[in-house]
């Protein structure tokens, strides 16, 4: 990839939202951002890892996935295209990844030093203001999905974590009909119950009229909010 693709990349973060092009050739000449390419399932970062750079993702999506001491396995989120890898990891003391990060599809990943960023020499202070403030919002986001999941796992039917997952999404895409990007394995491991257990409930759903659903794509019924 050559440094005008990488220049681009960096444009299309909501990192770097609200510097000049001028300003964003600086961060690029001074960070020296590297591209990687990942297949599908290859772990870009595992569990407990050291990490020291963030990640832009250029192409793909990324599965944040933790694995518990029992062997069982949880999706947190699906990072995609812009979107920014270990930036919880590189804001905290341990300087660790608290989860794996794992490419769901194939993709590319712009790497660049977080310390260069913060506290690099090289770098205006009203470039560094403006990431801070941009690093805070992303991380305010991240919360807010994380309180979202809170919400869904807090339920005490598996049918009522179903509905409270796909209503919250269907209030993000405004419309009844959306693709939740994961397959049942996936959404199951979100819902952190078994394949099968989820399975069953879903053709009950199903059949109840609640929602109906083929492959990774949903439609959620207004009648289901009187269930």
């Amino acid at each position: 990839m050559a440094d005008d693709d990488n220049l681009t990349f960096l444009k299309k973060s909501h990192l770097f939202k609200g510097l000049s092009d001028e300003e964003i050739l600086v961060v690029r000449d001074y960070a020296m951002p590297s591209l990687r390419a990942y297949d599908k399932n290859d772990v870009i970062v595992g569990q407990g890892d050291p990490v020291s750079k963030i990640g832009i993702i250029c192409h793909g999506t990324v599965l944040s996935t933790k694995y518990h001491y029992n062997g069982e396995t949880q999706i947190l989120r699906i990072y995609k295209q812009g979107e920014v890898l270990s930036l919880d990891a590189v804001n905290t003391t341990f300087l660790t990844s608290p989860v794996s990060l794992i490419s769901q599809t194939g993709c590319e990943i712009l790497f660049l030093s977080y310390q260069k960023l913060m506290q690099g020499d090289k770098l205006s202070p009203s470039i560094k203001e403006t990431i801070i403030f941009n690093n805070s919002e992303i991380l305010s986001n991240e919360l807010v999905r994380l309180m979202y999941k809170i919400d869904v796992l807090s339920k005490r039917t598996l049918q009522e974590r179903v509905l409270t997952y796909l209503s919250i999404i269907r209030e993000k895409k405004g419309k009844d009909t959306f693709d939740i990007s994961m397959n049942q394995e996936q959404f199951a491991q979100y819902l952190c119950v078994n394949r099968s257990v989820l399975s069953k409930e879903l053709n009950q759903m199903r059949k109840r009229g609640l929602i109906d659903y083929k492959k990774n794509r949903y439609t959620l019924y207004e009648k289901f909010m009187n269930k």
